[in-house]
Formats: C-alpha cells, structure tokens, sequence
C-alpha cells in the first residue's frame, strides 16, 4: 500500500465507512512507521513514542471535551480516528521528537543515521560480491561499492542504500515494493532485474533495466509533492545529474534480446520490406523504432544481421536503404530520402 492508497483508506475511515480489515491495516500502518524508522531507538523507546503520542493527542481531543469517536478495537483505544489523523499532521519527525533524549535529531539525520539493526556489506575485493537478500532477492555488489539494508524488511516495503554500483534481481512481492535509495534519486520495483550506478565522486547516477519495469524518481521532502520521474523497460536506462536534478532517459549501451523474444533468433533477410525488419528489431529488443518519412517503406533488406549488436544493426540496415538513424531519449527515429 502506497502513501496515496493509504490516504484514501483513512479518509474512507474517517468518514465512518471503512470495515474491520480497513482499520486494522490502518493500526498496522502506525506500527509499521516505527518499526521501519531508521533513527536508533529501541523496542522500549519506541514503546514510548507511542504511549507519549496517543497522550497527547488524548489531552487535545477526547480530553478537552470534543466529541468522541467510538472503535471496536482490543487496543482499548476510542480515539484511533483522532490518533491517524494526529500522526499524518505530525509526520514522523515529529513524533521522534517526543522522546526528550532524541530532542537534538533533525530530520536530515533521521533520514542517514542507520539502525542498530542494519546490516552494511563493502566489497572492496577485485570482482563483483553476490549477496543474497531474506526475501529472496539476489544483489551483486561491483568492487569499491556498499550496500545496508535491515535485518528483517517492513510488511509494505523493502529498502536498501547503496552507495557505488549494484546490479539487482528483485525477488517478485505486490504487496512490497523493493525500493533502492541512492542520494536523491529512488529506483522502486515490485520484482525485476536492473543495474544502479551511484558513486559518491560521480556528477551523475545511472539506472539502467534488464527486465520488469521499474520506476525511478526523485526523493522529495513531501509525499505529496510531485515527483520527477519515469518509468523504464528492458534496455532503457535514465542519468540523473545530482547538481541540475535533471532526469534524462536513454538506451543502454548494449541492448540485449528479451527474455520472451523467440528462443532462436534470426537475423536473416532476403528481399523483405523495411517495415517488417524494424518491427522485428523493435520486437526482439522491446525499443521503438520509428520511420520519420514514408518514402523508406517502399525499400527492401537483404542481408545476414546475426550475432551483430543493435546498433551496427541499425547502421547496416540505414546505409542500404540511403537513411540514417537518431536516438532521442528512448527511441530511434529512422529517416531519409528512402530507395527510388
């Protein structure tokens, strides 16, 4: 459940509407935002977090006279509709700050002080590191690079910090989003394979898939703030400059077939319309090609591609035809005078 679905569950309950599995995933969203917080406080800790919490929000609703609400919950709670809504207003930040030994944190340090929990990997040998994840997820860790992640990942999602470069086969979970934070940039996937470029003295961070889809977004402050982002497919991949902000997408270097393309693939064509050679390249790799000036669908392709990467492909096929191609963003455009 993402922060959107979840707002519209409260304000479904707020109005009176929402059954009993509504609210308890509503008290299992409170215990969760504890239990995934990555600023060191204990189980006790926590404990009083949440006790000091509802006392308050007690002592400015129901306490003072206002109307009270009443929930069938073995909590003993009467007040979980005032409660939700207290800890939205709050923010997480703020209900850190109710422990008065945890009064000096600010919100940037809750959001880099790592748990006591955490588990940090560094590979500084000479070749990648296979790290294998407790939901199943397989990491290969490339030299000079680091990755922390929790012992046990949260009910509703699975957060890794990588710094340095990783490539990542996303263990399939609907219900919980694998979300990789690299600086200000977010990679979040559901199940996927794909690679992440973040070094600590690049200008840039690369994010680059193999399979799935995956969405790669700017951390903002807010929640509701509107994120700058894309989504990626195989062979597509997005730079993100850390100065400017500025997400730009692309196509890998070397596109590989994909995985449901035909098992044997062939690139072998006699007299076949240039049409049908574009579409089986676009099929094959899962890229858009795309003929700018019709004229090009008159000419014809003969000629043995096999075993060639996609873009001598695409240099073969142009000179034959009198045309060229470009790449714009994660597209090729096919144009010229065509054959006459």
């Amino acid at each position: 459940m993402n922060q959107h679905e979840f707002d519209k569950l409260l304000e479904k309950y707020l109005a009176g509407d929402g059954d009993a599995e509504e609210e308890k995933l509503i008290w299992e969203w409170q215990d969760n935002m504890l239990k995934n917080s990555r600023v060191l406080l204990n189980s006790d800790e926590k404990e009083a977090i949440k006790n000091r919490l509802w006392s308050r929000i007690y002592n400015s609703t129901i306490g003072h006279g206002e109307e009270e609400t009443t929930v069938a919950s073995g909590k003993g709670l009467t007040i979980l509709k005032w409660g939700i809504a207290a800890l939205l207003v709050m923010g997480l930040a703020n209900i850190f700050l109710l422990l008065k030994d945890k009064k000096t944190e600010t919100v940037a340090d809750a959001a880099t002080v790592a748990q006591a929990s955490d588990i940090e990997v560094k590979n500084t040998s000479t070749s990648d590191s296979e790290i294998k994840l407790e939901d199943g997820t397989v990491v290969r860790l490339k030299k000079n690079s680091s990755i922390s992640y929790p012992k046990h990942f949260g009910k509703y999602t699975r957060n890794v910090y990588l710094k340095g470069e990783a490539f990542f086969k996303v263990k399939r979970d609907p219900n919980a989003p694998f979300i990789v934070h690299t600086g200000d940039l977010v990679t979040e996937v559901l199940g996927t394979s794909f690679n992440v470029k973040s070094y600590e003295n690049s200008k840039a961070i690369e994010v680059s898939v193999t399979s799935g889809r995956v969405s790669v977004y700017e951390l903002t402050e807010k929640a509701s703030d509107k994120k700058n982002g894309v989504i990626l497919t195989p062979n597509q991949k997005v730079v993100f400059d850390k100065s400017s902000k500025k997400i730009t997408p692309g196509i890998v270097a070397n596109p590989v077939a994909l995985s449901n393309a035909v098992t044997k693939i062939d690139f072998v064509f006699e007299d076949t319309p240039l049409p049908v050679v574009l579409q089986k390249l676009k099929d094959v790799y899962g890229i858009e090609i795309i003929m700018e000036n019709q004229d090009l669908n008159q000419c014809a392709i003969t000629a043995d591609l096999n075993d060639l990467p996609l873009f001598t492909q695409l240099e073969l096929i142009c000179r034959t035809v009198n045309a060229r191609f470009e790449q714009r963003g994660t597209s090729f455009f096919v144009s010229g005078e065509g054959c006459k």
